[in-house]
C-alpha cells in the first residue's frame, strides 16, 4: 500500500527524480581527501528497500522490492557532485502474502503493467549546511534526513558505502488509491513509511 511512481532515494524510495532534502551525518573511515566522486554500484546484498502502511488502525504491514539497480556518485568534500540513478522493478513487490501481493501489482495501487520500473535519478546536490544536502529533481518535493553509515576502504574486500533514510508519503499524491480494494474508505492509512538502506559497492 504505497505510492506508485516514488521511492529511492535516497534513498532513496522512491522516484523518477523525486526532489528531496537529504540531512546526512557523515562518518567516512578513510576521510578521502579528494574532491572527485567516486561512483559505487548499488548492492542487492546489502540494500533494502522497504514501506511499511497501517491498516485499519490496527496493523502495521510491511513490504519491500527484491528487484533493483542503480548507481550513487558520492564525494564527502564536493556535493555537487553526488548523485544518485536508481531503477525498481515494480513487480518485484513482497509483502510475504501472495494474494496481498496481487492486489498490490493490480491497477488499484502500483498497476505494475503501466508502470513497470519505479526510478530516481538526480539532478543537482548542493550544501545547505555542514551536513545538509539538497537533491533535486523534477516530480515532487519531499524531505529526507539520511544518515550515512559509513564510507570505508576495506584491504582485501573492497570500496563500501552504506546509507539509510526512514521518511513519510502520502500515497494519494502518487495516485496509489486502492479504492476497489477498500470500498472507497480510508481502511489503509494514506501514510507510508519508507525505509531505505542502501549499500555501495565500487567496481
Amino acid at each position: 500500500m504505497l505510492m506508485r511512481p516514488i521511492c529511492i532515494f535516497a534513498a532513496l524510495a522512491i522516484f523518477d527524480a523525486i526532489p528531496l532534502t537529504v540531512n546526512a551525518n557523515h562518518k567516512p573511515a578513510s576521510r578521502a581527501s579528494i574532491s572527485e566522486a567516486k561512483v559505487y554500484v548499488v548492492s542487492k546484498s546489502y540494500t533494502t528497500l522497504s514501506f511499511t502502511a497501517t491498516k485499519w488502525m490496527v496493523f502495521k504491514e510491511q513490504g519491500l522490492f527484491q528487484d533493483f539497480s542503480g548507481t550513487l556518485a558520492y564525494s564527502f568534500q564536493d556535493p555537487a557532485k553526488c548523485k544518485i540513478d536508481v531503477t525498481v522493478q515494480s513487480a518485484s513487490l513482497d509483502t510475504r502474502n501472495a494474494n496481498r501481493d496481487k492486489v498490490l501489482r493490480s491497477d488499484d495501487f502500483f498497476d505494475v503493467e503501466k508502470f513497470p520500473t519505479l526510478s530516481f535519478r538526480s539532478t543537482r546536490v548542493t550544501a545547505t549546511g555542514t551536513e545538509t544536502y539538497d537533491v533535486e529533481g523534477d516530480l515532487k518535493r519531499i524531505t529526507v534526513p539520511v544518515k550515512t553509515i559509513g564510507v570505508r576502504v576495506i584491504p582485501g574486500s573492497g570500496d563500501f558505502a552504506g546509507f539509510e533514510t526512514t521518511f513519510n508519503i502520502d500515497r494519494g499524491d502518487f495516485g496509489v488509491l486502492g479504492t476497489r480494494w477498500s470500498g472507497n474508505t480510508t481502511a489503509i492509512d494514506t501514510t507510508v513509511v519508507i525505509h531505505l538502506i542502501i549499500g555501495g559497492v565500487r567496481e
